[in-house]
């Protein structure tokens, strides 16, 4: 008998126990066979899913049919067989997978699916289970939160399936101003491996507010996903930064420099921030610049020394 993680078999079609008579020459014999189907609770379009067909006190091998009906019933969906022998223990796991296609201007409509099986002439089983039209997620980032009127927006999708693991996909793309009007769009757009980077150049001239990038899935547009950015003016404050020397000259016999670091915007409040200094030296009008680099962690304090 398979041995199966139990989170992902929660739904038990059937367990059934029939009696049937089988017959010899000489004599019959009453049996009680014991049917069983297991299935996730939930079916997912585009995606591979498992269903465990199982069959006991059974002496003779039997073909087990499966078939997935829309609901209610009117086409089919996919379908299946498998045997169930001594071979394998009288125990088989199927995978079935919806094409998301043949539900793709009915999605609204179908909410359900009907599972059908066959055990043969012995037994058979139906049951009406939800459909999932999630098929994964996408994960959207921008390298910056906020934008000026006219900068480059860079943003990446990261695609996954339902137990996040990155796969290849094609997805849909839109960038939205506050209004909600698609300003920029690409379709079918290929995740290799599960990641796509796509780049766009805001205009100069452009509604200032709240932006979103908007994905989807190609085959099941009934999720989307999306990610908010600002648009707006906005200028880095300037600041001063100053070098100042304990000394005003430098005899070549000392074997240091002492210099004091200070950085601050213009209405006074200290710049937090790291600070690479280098030095240099001129010669007879040559300059030659010092090859070692000093780095200050925090220039936030009024003043900061360097030993070059």
């Amino acid at each position: 008998m398979l041995l199966l993680p139990l989170f992902l078999w929660i739904l038990l079609v059937s367990n059934t126990l029939v009696s049937t008579q089988i017959c010899s020459e000489t004599a019959c014999t009453v049996l009680s066979v014991r049917f069983i189907i297991l299935v996730p609770a939930r079916l997912r379009l585009g995606t591979k899913l498992n269903i465990l067909l199982e069959a006991h006190s059974l002496s003779k091998p039997i073909t087990v049919k499966v078939i997935v009906y829309t609901y209610p019933r009117k086409y089919v969906l996919t379908q299946d067989s498998a045997i169930l022998n001594s071979e394998n223990s009288y125990s088989a796991l199927k995978t079935i997978e919806i094409n998301p296609n043949l539900l793709l201007l009915e999605t609204k409509k179908y909410k359900f699916v009907t599972l059908f099986a066959e055990f043969g002439s012995f037994h058979k089983a139906e049951k009406i289970i939800m459909l999932s039209f999630r098929s994964g997620y996408i994960f959207i980032q921008t390298d910056k939160p906020v934008y000026n009127p006219g900068d480059t927006v860079h943003y990446r999708a990261f695609v996954s399936n339902p137990e996040f693991q990155a796969f290849n996909s094609t997805i849909s793309l839109e960038i939205q101003n506050p209004d909600g009007i698609v300003i920029h769009g690409r379709a079918n757009a290929s995740a290799s491996n599960g990641i796509l980077s796509e780049s766009y150049t805001l205009y100069t001239v452009v509604k200032e507010g709240r932006w979103k990038v908007v994905s989807k899935f190609d085959n099941v547009k009934e999720n989307t996903f999306s990610v908010v950015f600002d648009v707006k003016k906005y200028v880095l404050p300037p600041f001063n930064v100053t070098l100042t020397p304990k000394k005003s000259y430098l005899s070549l016999d000392e074997e240091k420099l002492e210099v004091e670091v200070t950085a601050r915007y213009l209405h006074g409040e200290p710049v937090k921030g790291v600070a690479f200094v280098l030095f240099g030296i001129e010669i007879n009008g040559v300059k030659m610049r010092i090859t070692s680099m000093k780095q200050l962690n925090d220039v936030s304090s009024f003043s900061n020394s360097f030993l070059p």
